[in-house]
C-alpha cells in the first residue's frame, strides 16, 4: 500500500484532470478523488444528484484532513484502502510498475 506522501506525489506530477478511485475494504462503494487546477474534489460514485454529490476542497491536504462522505477521514481511514486506481487504468496501491509508468507518461 502506497502512502499518503506518495500517492500526494503522484497527484501533483500527473498534470491536467486526473479522476484517482479509491477502494475501501470495508465496503463496496467506490470513491473519487477528482484534482481539478485550482481545487479538488470528493465524491461517492453514484451518489445522489443532490448539491452535495461532488465536495470541493482547496487542496489535497484540505481534503486528507476532513470528514468526509459517510464518515471517511482519509487521515484516520487510508490504511482501510484497498485499492487506488487512476483513471480507470492503472492501480497504484502495491504495482510499483504501474506507477513508474504512470509517471512516466503522466496520465
Amino acid at each position: 500500500m502506497i502512502n499518503y506522501e506518495k500517492f500526494k506525489e503522484l497527484y501533483e506530477a500527473i498534470p491536467g484532470e486526473p479522476e484517482f478511485e479509491l477502494y475501501f475494504n470495508n465496503t463496496e462503494d467506490t470513491y473519487w478523488i477528482i484534482k481539478y487546477a485550482d481545487f479538488v474534489t470528493f465524491q461517492k460514485s453514484g451518489y445522489d444528484t443532490s448539491n452535495l454529490s461532488e465536495i470541493e476542497y482547496k487542496n489535497l491536504d484540505e481534503l486528507y484532513n476532513a470528514n468526509l462522505i459517510d464518515n471517511i477521514n482519509l487521515k484516520n481511514d487510508w490504511k482501510n484502502i484497498s485499492d487506488i486506481v487512476i483513471g480507470g487504468s492503472f492501480s497504484v496501491v502495491d504495482d510499483k510498475d504501474d506507477i513508474e509508468y504512470a509517471y512516466k507518461v503522466k496520465l
